[in-house]
């Protein structure tokens, strides 16, 4: 495993437009009272908005921004693609074959393989969500240069509702399976996280991090929690 902070990945999807985006990010920073130096926090935020949002965090050490998603082709004759190549410098990370993706747009493992590749051929770091039914064929699909470049999250199709501690373990289980199988790189853990569960969550031994969905959405709440954690 190598030595990195713990990451706190806040995931804002499609709720907002890009204004409202701009809008949240100034409440959280404004909300956050000390930023943790053991702490890395991540903003994926939709691509109109992640230029808005740069301004506001580029001179805020210890928040990356990311995209949440890439295309799965390089610059080219591909009508409404983004490109890896135009978020160069401007994001570290990019989600890839979140549920959501493998859901409602039909991502398949290979389109998953391809938006990792294009990544990693711009120095962005990919976070690629599995769960157990899809770590070993994604796994499969990388190159064991690709692997070793890769951050993983397991997001289990069962989000827990969470019923303490016997989710905990499988968490703990499949975190633990990942990351063997996955040459020790970084976990991290997204799926049903609450205030009232994540510390246990984050607590978890192995767990490199936590991925935010719902519980992020209001921005004093999510700046609340990272304090509490720190």
């Amino acid at each position: 495993m190598i030595t990195q902070k713990k990451i706190i990945l806040a995931n804002l999807k499609a709720y907002r437009s890009p204004a409202l985006v701009e809008q949240w990010c100034g409440d959280f920073l404004a909300a956050l009272q000390q930023m943790p130096e053991e702490v890395e926090i991540i903003l994926a935020v939709p691509h109109m908005a992640l230029e808005r949002v740069w301004q506001k965090v580029e001179k805020r050490p210890g928040i990356s921004l990311a995209a949440q998603v890439l295309s799965s082709f390089p610059q080219g004759s591909y009508t409404g693609a983004t490109p890896a190549a135009w978020l160069r410098g401007l994001v570290r990370y990019s989600l890839a074959g979140h549920r959501e993706r493998r859901s409602y747009f039909h991502e398949t493992v290979q389109d998953v393989a391809r938006q990792v590749h294009e990544a990693l051929e711009e120095d962005i770091t990919p976070i690629v969500c599995v769960e157990g039914e899809y770590f070993v064929q994604q796994l499969a699909a990388f190159t064991l240069e690709e692997r070793e470049r890769i951050y993983w999250a397991f997001t289990p199709k069962l989000e827990i509702g969470l019923v303490l501690p016997r989710n905990l373990n499988v968490i703990s289980e499949a975190i633990a399976k990942i990351a063997a199988q996955g040459g020790g790189r970084p976990v991290l853990y997204g799926g049903g996280i609450s205030a009232d569960n994540v510390s246990a969550i984050w607590a978890l031994p192995g767990i490199s991090g936590i991925m935010l969905g719902e519980v992020c959405r209001d921005a004093g709440n999510f700046a609340g929690l990272v304090q509490s954690l720190s």
